[in-house]
C-alpha cells in the first residue's frame, strides 16, 4: 500500500467546534421551557367573575340596603321569640328606617317578609326575616308572590 491510499482510508472528519450542536440544544430547551410556561399559564387561568349587581347601585339604593340590613337587626330585636312579625304599618309608626319613608310603597307577602321597589331605578328588595331567609336584591323590578320564591335574586348578607 501506498502512503495515498493509506491517508484516503484513515481520514475521519472531524466536526468544528463551533458550538453549533450546544447552542441547537439550549435553543430547544428554551422553546420547551417558553410552551411549558404558556400551557401553564393559560390552564391555570381562572374564569372572570361578573360583579355582583350591587356594586352598580345608585346612592338612594344604596342607602336603602343599608337600612333594610339594620332594619332586620332592629325588627328581630324589637319582636320577642315567638310573636308575631310587625306589619309594614307598625314599623312605619315606630320610625324604623326604611318604613317610615313615604317615597317607598312596602309589601307584606308573608309575616316574616318585607318588599318594596326603589321608585329611581326599580330596583327590588326584600327583606325575609326567616331563619334560612335574609335580604335580597334585584336589578329590575320582578313581581314578588312570595317569599321562597328568590331563586333569582342576590342573597347580600352571605
Amino acid at each position: 500500500m501506498s502512503s495515498s491510499e493509506l491517508s484516503v482510508e484513515s481520514l475521519e472528519r472531524v466536526p468544528p467546534n463551533d458550538g453549533r450542536r450546544e447552542t441547537l440544544w439550549v435553543m430547544l430547551t428554551l422553546a420547551l421551557v417558553l410552551l411549558a410556561g404558556a400551557a401553564g399559564i393559560t390552564w391555570r387561568q381562572q374564569v372572570t367573575l361578573t360583579a355582583a349587581p350591587h356594586t352598580a347601585l345608585s346612592t338612594p339604593g344604596s342607602r336603602l340596603l343599608t337600612e333594610l340590613a339594620i332594619a332586620a337587626e332592629e325588627i328581630r330585636f324589637m319582636t320577642p321569640e315567638g310573636e308575631a312579625w310587625p306589619t309594614v304599618m307598625r314599623l312605619a309608626e315606630l320610625g324604623v328606617p326604611p318604613f317610615d319613608r313615604s317615597e317607598l310603597v312596602w309589601q307584606q307577602p308573608e309575616a316574616a317578609c318585607y318588599s318594596t321597589t326603589e321608585p329611581t331605578t326599580g330596583a327590588a328588595f326584600t327583606l325575609w326575616l326567616a331563619p334560612e331567609g335574609g335580604l335580597f336584591y334585584h336589578p329590575g323590578g320582578e313581581a314578588l308572590h312570595h317569599c321562597r320564591d328568590l331563586a333569582h335574586w342576590t342573597k347580600m348578607d352571605k
